[in-house]
C-alpha cells in the first residue's frame, strides 16, 4: 500500500513539472506558420530555434526577453524563416538547462519595426 502511495506521489511530481504551461497553448497568429521547438517541448541544449513566417513577413528573435544579436540570426528569404544560428563566441551557443521563452517579433516586409507584432512560446532544455 505504501509503495502505491509513493508511486502516485512521484507520478504527480513528474506531471507537475513536465506539464505544459497554460500560456504555452496560446494560438499562433496567422503570420507565424510554425515554431520549433514546439510550445511545452523538452529539448536538448543544442536544439535549433526556428520561426517560419507567412509570405511577406520578416522578423527577429528574443530569447528570455533579450534580443538575439543579428550575428546569431539567420533569415532565409525564400522560406520567410528566422532562426538562431549562433556564432562560435555567442552567448546562445548552448542554452542552459531549464525553461526558456522565445519571442518572434514580426512585421510585413517594408514596414518599420514599430509596426511589429509578436508571438511568444516556451520550452524546456534538459
Amino acid at each position: 500500500m505504501l509503495s502505491l502511495i509513493v508511486a502516485a506521489a512521484v507520478g504527480g511530481f513528474v506531471f507537475a513539472f513536465t506539464a505544459p504551461d497554460p500560456k504555452d497553448d496560446e494560438p499562433k497568429p496567422d503570420a507565424v506558420e510554425m515554431v520549433f521547438p514546439q510550445p511545452g517541448d523538452r529539448e536538448l541544449r543544442q536544439a535549433e530555434i526556428v520561426a517560419d513566417l507567412a509570405p511577406g513577413y520578416t522578423g527577429y528573435l528574443l530569447i528570455d526577453g533579450v534580443e538575439v544579436p543579428q550575428d546569431d540570426i539567420r533569415f532565409v528569404d525564400a522560406l520567410n524563416r528566422v532562426s538562431l544560428e549562433p556564432t562560435e563566441d555567442s552567448d546562445y551557443r548552448v542554452l542552459a538547462s531549464g525553461r526558456h521563452c522565445v519571442t518572434v517579433v514580426y512585421h510585413r516586409i517594408g514596414e518599420p519595426r514599430e509596426q511589429s507584432n509578436s508571438y511568444r512560446w516556451c520550452f524546456s532544455v534538459h
